[in-house]
């Protein structure tokens, strides 16, 4: 997971001077929902993760596996790529932290990880799953009874799915051969993503926690679905109240908070 909109990756792996401008992309991208005076403290809950024993599922390039780690966690990352492995790691090495990486899928069941987390954290990973519901049963067996699992996925009520859809869908007749859900998941950094109303992302969750929340949040692109370069000078002059109102409704974003895992029958 990178944000190289414009150049490619480098080959090998990264140097520090990459990772950091990885992160302040990642960071501006987010800001405006996901950070108060830390980036993403609105989501991951740091002051309550000392000690304690986290993971994260599909750690990309390691942009926050490093923020629970200098939270002070016990942190644990596992993706499905060697690549994704391999570059946080290289991060961590860098920056002289400690975590525990290794490639897992995470549709697979661990016995070593039962009962094992206290906090489990997945930004846009999931949803790339065909089978995301096992996913989600697996964090829960894989929680303490007050551990909680939080993360984002794929909105499918959003600016950019209906701009997708318009575009391939309607104007390019993808719609003849196609099903919705293709169309979506073509438009993704994915070889497949799956696209969630909120309302039916928080009742898959409550199928497997007692307690679940689920707000929508998006970036620039969901006020305004223009190329970039026209973009970023016309946002400015959009009111931060209206880019809000927009976003809490038509956002790409599915953010949600799950507490309290269910006993498996």
């Amino acid at each position: 997971m990178t944000y190289d909109w414009r150049e490619d990756s480098p080959p090998g792996l990264p140097s520090l001077k990459w990772f950091e401008e990885q992160d302040r992309r990642n960071a501006e991208t987010h800001r405006h929902f996901a950070t108060d005076r830390a980036p993403f403290d609105r989501l991951i809950p740091y002051d309550s993760l000392s000690g304690r024993r986290v993971l994260e599922i599909g750690v990309g390039s390691g942009y926050h596996a490093e923020l629970l780690a200098r939270a002070g966690t016990q942190l644990t990352g596992i993706d499905l790529t060697r690549a994704a492995i391999d570059r946080t790691t290289r991060r961590f090495e860098l920056k002289d932290l400690r975590g525990h990486f290794e490639q897992w899928d995470a549709e697979e069941g661990r016995p070593d990880f039962m009962e094992r987390f206290s906090f489990v954290w997945s930004w846009g990973v999931i949803h790339h799953s065909a089978r995301t519901a096992r996913i989600v049963r697996n964090v829960a067996r894989w929680l303490t009874t007050d551990g909680r699992f939080a993360g984002m996925v794929y909105h499918r009520n959003s600016t950019s799915a209906s701009v997708a859809l318009m575009l391939d869908g309607v104007l390019r007749g993808k719609l003849v051969t196609s099903s919705i859900d293709e169309i979506l998941w073509r438009r993704a950094d994915g070889f497949s993503a799956r696209f969630y109303p909120a309302d039916q992302w928080r009742d898959l969750l409550l199928g497997f926690f007692e307690e679940a929340s689920v707000v929508v949040a998006g970036t620039d692109a969901d006020v305004l679905p223009l190329p970039r370069r026209l973009r970023t000078r016309v946002v400015p002059y959009i009111s931060a109240s209206l880019r809000d109102r927009v976003l809490a409704r038509f956002g790409s974003f599915v953010i949600f908070d799950a507490r309290k895992p269910l006993a498996p029958l």
